[in-house]
């Protein structure tokens, strides 16, 4: 007997995509127990592009919430022992249930399965593999399925978990909790932390999802998408402390911080851009104090936006030239 597979579809005004993400979901080679779709407060015609699915679907509707409290209404409603997530304007290739839930079957010790997707913009055109852009993470991409070594430090280092491709047991979630929902950026990687801080977790490299690349508002996101990355390193250093070394934390968050503040002084939002250096700074400092850790080109780089942000870009230059000539500091 199959174990039972729920599909959880948070949508929020995704009129022309949603019913591609729905069907994609139905034509698997393995069928889902449920599709659960959340409806987030959607003001467009959601709803209308839902009718012809409905006999299919859970439909559920709430104010608009973000996607953390979207994605856990699906989860409470779910009754698979197998969870899924798909986003309302992407769509899955049809093996991946059958694929992934084989492979569950085969691992039980293993928590959470992922897989690759490719993202295409508006024209159709393939612009990239995701798991081939995480080189800090995979310096070398996984070339067979299997279990991930060290995946909390990868992911303190930087997300490699695509949410639309990732496939878990229910029972993980008793004891990691679900998604935050006060986080809405970058709130899936703060429960892929707290799964792998607690449960192995596998990679089946082979793309099983098509994303769609949206250049709308691409620097509004950026800075939704830096704000939640520092909020969820903060708040899983101090809940797991001594998983890694704090020179890891420290480096992440001094490097988030400081393009934070590169992008916030070209939105000459100079105090904001004055905090978030000021603070990137800090942990580059708190690297030689308390670990004997330097990195001059990153140190270099937060005071030479410092004099950006207090001075203008122009003095920035001047003491930047100094900076490299006296240090020897590659361009």
């Amino acid at each position: 007997m199959f174990p039972l597979i729920s599909v959880i579809i948070p949508v929020y005004n995704a009129e022309e995509f949603i019913g591609q993400a729905i069907q994609s979901v139905l034509d698997q080679t393995r069928q889902a127990y449920e599709v659960i779709v959340i409806d987030d407060g959607s003001t467009d015609k959601t709803k209308e592009a839902l009718l012809p699915f409905m006999k299919c679907i859970t439909y559920l509707a709430q104010s608009n919430l973000g996607p953390s409290a979207a994605r856990n209404a699906g989860i409470r409603a779910a009754k698979g022992n197998l969870i899924c997530f798909q986003d309302a304007d992407d769509f899955w290739m049809p093996e991946k249930l059958k694929i992934q839930s084989d492979f569950m079957e085969a691992n039980p010790e293993v928590a959470m399965v992922f897989s690759d997707h490719e993202e295409f913009n508006e024209h159709g055109i393939v612009l990239s593999s995701y798991l081939s852009q995480k080189r800090k993470a995979f310096p070398i991409i996984p070339s067979v399925p299997g279990i991930i070594n060290g995946p909390f430090e990868k992911l303190v280092i930087e997300n490699f978990i695509s949410t639309p491709t990732v496939m878990l047991r229910r029972s993980c979630l008793e004891k990691t909790g679900l998604f935050d929902e006060e986080i809405w950026s970058v709130e899936d990687r703060d429960l892929w932390l707290r799964i792998s801080a607690s449960f192995p977790i596998a990679c089946i490299p082979q793309i099983f999802c098509r994303r769609r690349f949206h250049k709308a508002n691409i620097s509004k996101q950026k800075e939704l998408t830096l704000g939640g990355r520092i909020r969820v390193l903060e708040k899983n250093w101090r809940r797991y402390p001594e998983l890694v070394s704090p020179i890891v934390w420290r480096r992440q968050l001094a490097d988030y911080y400081c393009k934070l503040g590169y992008l916030l002084m070209q939105k000459g939002e100079r105090w904001g851009a004055f905090q978030a250096v000021k603070k990137s700074i800090s942990y580059e400092l708190a690297l030689v104090s308390r670990n004997g850790a330097l990195s001059i080109p990153d140190l270099l780089k937060g005071f030479g936006l410092m004099c950006a942000v207090l001075f203008g870009w122009q003095f920035s230059q001047f003491i930047w030239r100094i900076l490299k000539k006296t240090f020897d500091f590659p361009v």
